[in-house]
């Protein structure tokens, strides 16, 4: 199980600093943000010790070239979250059980989780639901947080601790079915310039989403460009390049119409 998860040590190395320099972060998002939606507009926000308060421009800035450039690499190279439910997926028990008719209709979740996230932030000017605590230690003004914050803020959290935590159950439950900055990029990367792609030598023989920890193949849904699946294609058919470009390789799967269907992102 540790040299699979190893295995590809590189993204490893990558999401372990990520860890390092955003990981505070993601914790106040989660534990200590007052407001519906976490990570946006966090420079004026009363919780003067998060770190997010001087990160969240440029970080959001460097994830939108990244989505561009790489489509969802984000999620499978340095989000932290992803991290984490990649560690807690090593023990589920739902592994592959999923039908692929049902995970493909639990993952239009995250878009609709995303449009409440717009909602609440556009329209409802993104509501304060618990009192920030500006500074202290940190369990204990977690503790503070959750004792003075509305019943709604408390559904919020445990939602989505739930959510990490059914990654035990079935692998990246989160980051499948329910993140909504995961579908956000995922829109967007459909513009994206370079990613991982299947070729006309693709059988359909499906090892590459036996091996994938989100249980998908390149360029479809909930595809994060993380190349875990690159090694387990016997017929080499899976290729880091421009879908922009197919006429650099004959053997690309744009030829045909089946091919064109094979690299087709299956989302909305």
């Amino acid at each position: 199980m540790l040299k699979t998860f190893f295995s590809n040590w590189k993204r490893r190395i990558v999401q372990f600093i990520s860890l390092g320099l955003i990981g505070e972060w993601s914790f106040y998002g989660i534990f200590r943000c007052p407001f519906a939606v976490p990570y946006i507009g966090c420079g004026n926000c009363p919780v003067i010790q998060c770190p997010g308060r001087s990160l969240w421009l440029w970080s959001w800035i460097l994830i939108g070239g990244s989505v561009l450039v790489f489509g969802r690499a984000f999620c499978g190279w340095i989000c932290p979250g992803g991290l984490v439910s990649e560690i807690l997926s090593m023990g589920s028990f739902l592994k592959s059980k999923l039908k692929k008719r049902v995970s493909a209709g639990l993952a239009y979740g995250k878009y609709f989780v995303l449009v409440l996230a717009l909602y609440f932030f556009f329209l409802a000017q993104n509501p304060r639901w618990a009192i920030p605590i500006r500074t202290g230690d940190f369990f204990k003004s977690v503790g503070l947080t959750v004792e003075h914050a509305d019943p709604v803020w408390i559904y919020k959290i445990l939602f989505v601790l739930a959510a990490l935590g059914l990654s035990l159950a079935v692998p990246m439950f989160w980051c499948r079915f329910l993140c909504p900055t995961g579908g956000a990029i995922e829109i967007l990367s459909r513009f994206s310039l370079f990613g991982f792609l299947k070729n006309a030598r693709c059988s359909d023989c499906d090892q590459c989403r036996h091996r994938c920890h989100l249980e998908t193949r390149p360029s479809e849904i909930n595809c994060v460009q993380c190349g875990d699946c690159k090694e387990s294609c016997k017929p080499n058919a899976i290729e880091w390049k421009s879908p922009l470009a197919p006429w650099r390789n004959p053997d690309t799967n744009f030829g045909s119409g089946q091919a064109r269907s094979a690299n087709k992102p299956h989302f909305l």
